[in-house]
């Protein structure tokens, strides 16, 4: 009898040491995981305050009568809205995914994400179309006016794209915590169907007018560019700054097409959003290096 106890006993201690190893694990896999977030949040959090506020500044001073830099200031804008959220979701990787701050930030700091995302994609693409269409004489797109609108346009189309943000975007409580996470219901057997064909719809949709429609649009653009002279500088730094769009946002929304599979990795998920908010701060960093000068004179087509 005492045989048996002993060998309950032994069976227990097995137990219980495989459980500590197993969440010692899941502590350290989750603890690199929120320092990728509080080193990548805070640096482009830093940079995209710090560098966007000085573009404005520039821009508006001594580029603000040109296209280019009525360009370079609506993206510029966009990005300072974004980086001035991003301290909230580096607040929420230091306390341990723990969310402090109520359900109306939990649902705006989502939203201003991807209206980011929608806003820079309308912005880039349009650019590209009015310098593709307005330098074949089109009277819409070559007038200076129409910038303005077309960035006006890009907002508006952004801000209503990014809605859904508002309504997946919960509260939950999970084994750490009370979380600030997308909740399409998948865990209820009732509303899984719905849940999963709503999930479908906007990953699919930010996937397609977020990249795929851009990329295309711009593409075709570039092609009627290519035949008319441009300054070799801004054609260069407007290159960088659409390719650079792409890189950052392709993978999360790559990542986003793979989880309706349930293929997306946790690591490479979290890795792909850094990446994607760092779109806040790569237009600045760009135009710092290849021109050189904060003053950014490769905006005028004097120079």
């Amino acid at each position: 009898m005492s045989g048996n106890n002993d060998s309950d006993i032994s069976t227990d201690y097995s137990n219980n040491d495989s459980f500590t190893t197993e969440q010692n694990n899941l502590n350290a896999y989750l603890n690199s995981i929120r320092m990728l977030y509080i080193i990548g949040y805070f640096i482009i959090c830093t940079l995209g305050l710090v560098l966007n506020f000085s573009v404005i500044i520039a821009g508006s001073y001594y580029h603000r009568n040109y296209d280019t830099g009525k360009w370079v200031l609506g993206l510029a804008g966009t990005h300072l809205i974004c980086s001035a959220f991003l301290p909230l979701q580096l607040l929420y990787s230091w306390n341990y995914f723990n969310w402090h701050y109520g359900t109306a930030l939990c649902k705006v700091s989502s939203y201003i994400f991807y209206a980011s995302l929608f806003s820079t994609a309308g912005i880039l693409t349009l650019w590209s179309v009015s310098n593709g269409i307005g330098k074949n004489k089109c009277t819409i797109f070559g007038h200076s006016s129409a910038v303005l609108i077309m960035i006006l346009c890009s907002w508006t189309f952004a801000a209503v794209l990014s809605i859904p943000s508002l309504y997946s975007r919960e509260l939950r409580m999970t084994f750490l915590g009370e979380q600030c996470i997308d909740d399409y219901d998948l865990n209820d057997e009732k509303t899984t169907k719905d849940g999963k064909r709503n999930l479908t719809i906007v990953v699919c949709y930010r996937f397609l007018v977020g990249i795929l429609i851009p990329a295309f649009l711009i593409s075709i653009c570039y092609c009627c560019e290519r035949s008319y002279k441009e300054c070799k500088n801004e054609k260069q730094i407007t290159c960088l700054v659409k390719v650079s769009f792409f890189v950052c946002w392709t993978p999360l929304l790559l990542m986003g097409l793979l989880q309706l599979n349930n293929h997306a990795n946790v690591t490479g998920l979290s890795v792909a959003t850094v990446l994607a908010a760092a779109h806040c701060c790569v237009n600045p960093v760009i135009y710092l290096l290849m021109s050189r000068d904060i003053k950014m004179n490769w905006i005028n087509p004097t120079q």
